[in-house]
């Protein structure tokens, strides 16, 4: 009651201020005791950002956070999520909601990437006490403080607290944004999720997966992606009624590497061919994460990222396997590692570990504890419905770093859960790779913002999405418990390798 009548003085002080002495005034605002703000700076209108308050703190143990206050404010809060490992705060994300009128806000998650690369910031030392704390902020809990926080800092320079809060991450941040809804379904009205690495424990352990089936004479060179694309889309590309080098839903193509693959004559390896060893590496690529028994205990990879698309500013034509799946030497296959090593793992094996050591049988339960920290897998979503929250979620089914069967097992998982035909979820998955491009650009972030605001705040965007143009006609983007829409333009995005 304290800190709320505390800040309901500093707000009425500095509603009478002009924005620059609002903003100083920040400085000095009656916080949590665990909050230490660094700066509250004004900030002139440039060419390309408006006038804007610019105030960076510190929630303990070592939680980095930005919020941006624009002058001219549309009474609403965007906070934007985090890619990879997190470790930085995400501010050119912040920029496309600061230029619209929102108030922004980000956060590292407690580590700073550069000091701390991949998962090692989890890992408990001498030198890093903090370790524990910093998993349990990377997995939930620096996302929802910052998020309370920075209301509390919009109600004391705004004199009222925003109308409507939103979320937009892609990758990290989709698994963010549902670790929000479903743990704190208050924080947000609408929340945008793209690719979420919503089990990021077990996607994590199929990157492993596909690194030792390749290990020794299974590696797939990255030469050989294009045999194998043109194999598969010759497989599966007709299978929608359509040949237009786009795969509809690569679960209803019965491709078999045993099959459908050219074999190389007397099991010598050659460029135009497939060694029986590399048929086994793809065949178990394909089919997912299996223990000694057999059991499958997660999905494997999708038909369909193995085909050539322009690449990055230069738009060099390189498989969606390259540098994420295709051999085992490659960054994804590293920070996979580096989870285990430092994170996904209870007790944390250490920097020697490396991905040949990992049993399939013995390690997956070791993978509990630290699952119930980082994954966003709870499928109940009912509070957030009740609110009236909304969630647009869309996983590319070209996705090579995050399966896309995640994002429609974890579709259908809450409306079975919810007993309903109706969860919240407004689904997308497209064809696209891992975080959709435009045109050979990355999908623009103020497109995202303007979502999220339609879902959550007014009008009826959230049933003009859930419909698209296919062969002149209307239709529902997924057909019953399968989330896929079938929008050429969609289907036709392309990747970056991080969001």
């Amino acid at each position: 009651m304290k800190k709320i009548a505390l800040l309901l003085a500093l707000s009425s002080r500095l509603a009478l201020a002009d924005p620059a002495a609002k903003c100083t005034g920040l400085a000095g605002a009656p916080l949590n005791s665990g909050v230490t703000i660094q700066s509250a700076t004004m900030v002139p209108a440039t060419a390309t950002l408006p006038e804007h308050c610019d105030v960076l703190g510190t929630i303990w143990p070592e939680a980095k956070f930005a919020v941006k206050l624009p002058t001219a404010w549309n009474h609403r809060f965007e906070m934007v999520g985090n890619g990879g490992t997190a470790g930085t705060i995400s501010l050119s994300s912040m920029e496309s909601g600061l230029k619209k009128g929102f108030a922004t806000a980000s956060t590292d998650t407690g580590h700073d990437a550069a000091k701390e690369p991949l998962a090692s910031f989890a890992y408990p030392s001498e030198t890093n006490p903090n370790g524990r704390r910093k998993g349990i902020d990377f997995g939930y809990l620096a996302v929802h403080e910052t998020a309370v926080l920075a209301k509390d800092i919009i109600k004391a320079y705004y004199g009222e607290p925003p109308r409507y809060s939103y979320w937009v991450g892609c990758s990290t941040g989709g698994r963010q944004g549902l670790m929000e809804a479903q743990r704190f379904p208050e924080d947000f009205d609408g929340l945008v999720v793209g690719a979420p690495v919503l089990n990021g424990t077990g996607n994590n352990m199929r990157l492993i997966w596909n690194a030792q089936a390749q290990a020794g004479p299974g590696e797939i060179a990255t030469a050989k992606l294009p045999l194998l694309a043109d194999a598969v889309y010759k497989k599966c590309d007709t299978v929608d009624g359509l040949q237009d080098g786009l795969i509809d839903d690569p679960r209803r193509c019965a491709f078999d590497p045993a099959r459908d693959l050219p074999k190389c004559a007397g099991d010598t390896d050659g460029p135009a061919c497939f060694t029986g060893a590399q048929v086994e590496a793809l065949r178990k690529i394909y089919d997912g994460v299996r223990n000694s028994k057999g059991n499958l205990i997660f999905p494997g990879q999708p038909l369909g990222a193995e085909i050539l698309a322009p690449t990055g500013a230069t738009g060099e034509l390189r498989s969606g396997w390259q540098g994420v799946i295709a051999g085992t030497s490659h960054a994804s296959l590293a920070r996979a590692e580096s989870y285990m090593r430092f994170l996904f793992l209870d007790p944390a094996p250490g920097p020697t570990w490396n991905f040949k050591m990992y049993d399939f049988d013995s390690d997956p339960p070791k993978m509990g504890a630290p699952a119930a920290i980082v994954d966003a897998a709870d499928a109940d979503l009912r509070p957030l419905k009740q609110r009236g929250g909304k969630i647009l979620q869309y996983h590319g089914w070209a996705d090579p770093l995050i399966t896309p069967l995640i994002s429609v097992n974890y579709y259908e998982a809450a409306l079975e859960k919810m007993g309903t035909k109706e969860t919240g979820i407004l689904p997308a998955v497209h064809g696209s790779r891992h975080v959709p491009l435009r045109r050979g650009r990355r999908l623009r972030h103020g497109g995202l913002v303007y979502a999220a605001d339609r879902l959550g705040g007014k009008g009826d965007c959230a049933r003009k999405i859930n419909r698209h143009t296919r062969r002149g006609k209307r239709n529902q983007t997924h057909p019953p418990a399968v989330p896929v829409s079938r929008s050429r333009a969609l289907q036709r995005n392309r990747q970056c390798r991080r969001c």
